[in-house]
């Protein structure tokens, strides 16, 4: 229960249990429909999967609803992967065996709970006697030869491939990892076009496309993970013979002689000269990743000079395209960023405000992030073309993606502030304190680049437009008023996405 003056508005929101299997919905939310954030969601359920049984099953009158007798194919609830049928949708409790990311759209899940279902694909480790060298990556009548998979999870079939759509699969990507347990919200089973067996799909919530039904589970007050737990230890007392290490030494080529795998002799040195250690010239931050593997890296200076904006009509009349819709991937490194102040990252967004006469004061507030990033590219262009310089706006989802923080009132939040700090730093390294001195110099020396210690990372990069702000015209007969005839009244921006901090 919650107590609040008449004359606020106050946000809010209330987290139940699905007590219908086909319920789609998690939360209600007002008096403005607003979409919880992610750690607000974690504690709702939390707290629900920690409360009494009796509490989850009672309806608002107080009566307790008899268990569904409907048993059709459609029906959603928890079940184990022994239990499994096509058609079902069902929640899952799992440990994450193996995760592909590479794609932009989905992402692909291999996920036991140690129980066996002959549905299932047979997957086998290489310590066992009856290990095949095809698997759901491969062919499956091993028409192209391909060498062993590395499998490290538990032999046989007790495993399920599940394909993650948006915005399930960037999710896991950033906040998942191998051997994480996660727990699944209304998985689709079917049966494979290929082999017929079974395999799961986590479709987008056509209801909420913003919702996530992907959850970290709490292991100390969850019956269901210890019972994984349990059958988890069990499996390997009985088979650790088959679990490989977390790190195998790659053994040596078949098709490598003895004789052949003898160590190369040195190169032979003049008198008196020094040998160079080789060192890589631009090396990565490891603290930060991107998505979308599959699109070619791109320098910024073909980026904004991208010829594709170029057309002709079919009256051969040529003309630029003021932006396109389109996506990159580029090597870069953070030289500024404003605002200058990190308390301003986060502003605050009004919602339903106080119409004019009326007693309310306090329209709802809700902090998202907004800021800019300036980046240059790594390495620079060759001798002669000219260095290009991009804004890249990080905001909203793409900033909580990218900090995996939400935005709140940093003024009011130091311990917030002082993680924002942190994150950034495994970002652009000194800039803030290299900033903050260039602001503080009296002499009014400018910000230099080169004494900035931020190493170059691989983001994605998104172009899009919004509306113009030139000068308008006087003329009221122009169906273009903007002042700058090749802008057809749109600006081209480019903003940061699909790319995380991990902590360091």
């Amino acid at each position: 229960m919650g107590v609040a003056a008449q004359d606020r508005n106050i946000p809010w929101a209330v987290f139940r249990p699905d007590r219908d299997p086909t319920s789609q919905y998690s939360a209600l939310s007002g008096p403005v429909p607003f979409d919880p954030s992610y750690a607000e969601k974690t504690y709702a359920f939390s707290l629900l999967e920690a409360s009494p049984t009796t509490f989850r099953t009672a309806s608002s009158s107080g009566a307790v609803l008899a268990p569904s007798t409907f048993s059709g194919p459609s029906q959603r609830k928890f079940a184990l992967l022994k239990d499994i049928q096509e058609r079902q949708f069902v929640d899952l409790v799992g440990e994450i065996v193996k995760l592909h990311s590479g794609d932009f759209e989905k992402a692909t899940l291999y996920l036991t709970d140690y129980t066996a279902n002959d549905k299932l694909f047979r997957y086998e480790s290489d310590g066992d006697d009856k290990a095949t060298e095809h698997g759901r990556d491969g062919d499956p009548y091993n028409y192209i030869p391909r060498s062993k998979k590395n499998w490290d999870g538990p032999s046989g079939q007790m495993t399920i491939q599940i394909t993650l759509w948006e915005p399930h699969a960037s999710f896991v990507r950033g906040n998942f990892d191998r051997h994480d347990l996660i727990r699944l919200k209304n998985v689709r089973i079917r049966g494979s076009r290929i082999d017929g067996l079974l395999e799961g799909i986590l479709h987008t919530d056509k209801e909420n496309p913003r919702a996530v039904h992907a959850f970290r589970i709490d292991t100390k007050n969850d019956v269901r993970v210890q019972q994984l737990l349990s059958r988890k230890e069990e499996y390997w007392k009985t088979n650790h013979a088959k679990r490989k290490p977390t790190k195998d030494p790659e053994p040596p080529s078949k098709k490598l002689s003895s004789k052949k795998q003898r160590t190369k002799p040195p190169p032979k040195k003049e008198h008196g000269q020094q040998s160079l250690e080789q060192t890589t010239r631009n090396p990565t931050n490891p603290n930060v990743q991107s998505y979308q593997a599959g699109v070619t890296i791109r320098p910024l200076e073909v980026i904004v000079n991208n010829p594709s904006h170029n057309n002709k009509s079919p009256d051969g009349i040529e003309y630029h395209l003021p932006f396109q819709n389109l996506c990159y991937r580029s090597t870069v490194r953070v030289v500024d960023f404003f605002p200058p102040n990190l308390e301003d990252f986060a502003v605050p967004i009004h919602h339903n405000p106080p119409a004019p006469g009326s007693s309310q004061q306090h329209p709802f507030t809700k902090w998202e992030w907004r800021f800019c990033l300036l980046v240059e590219s790594v390495p620079p262009p060759p001798p002669g073309q000219r260095k290009e310089r991009v804004k890249l706006l990080v905001s909203d989802s793409d900033a909580v993606y990218l900090l995996k923080m939400d935005a709140a009132n940093l003024r009011a939040h130091p311990s917030k502030l002082a993680a924002l700090k942190e994150k950034l730093f495994l970002l652009w390294g000194n800039l803030q304190e290299r900033k903050t001195k260039a602001i503080e110099d009296p002499t009014g020396c400018p910000l230099d680049s080169g004494s900035v210690s931020s190493l170059p990372f691989t983001c994605c990069i998104k172009e899009y437009g919004v509306r113009c702000h030139h000068p308008v015209t006087d003329n009221d007969n122009d169906p273009l008023p903007c002042g700058d005839r090749d802008c057809f009244g749109w600006e081209r921006k480019f903003g940061m996405f699909m790319t995380v901090i991990h902590d360091g």
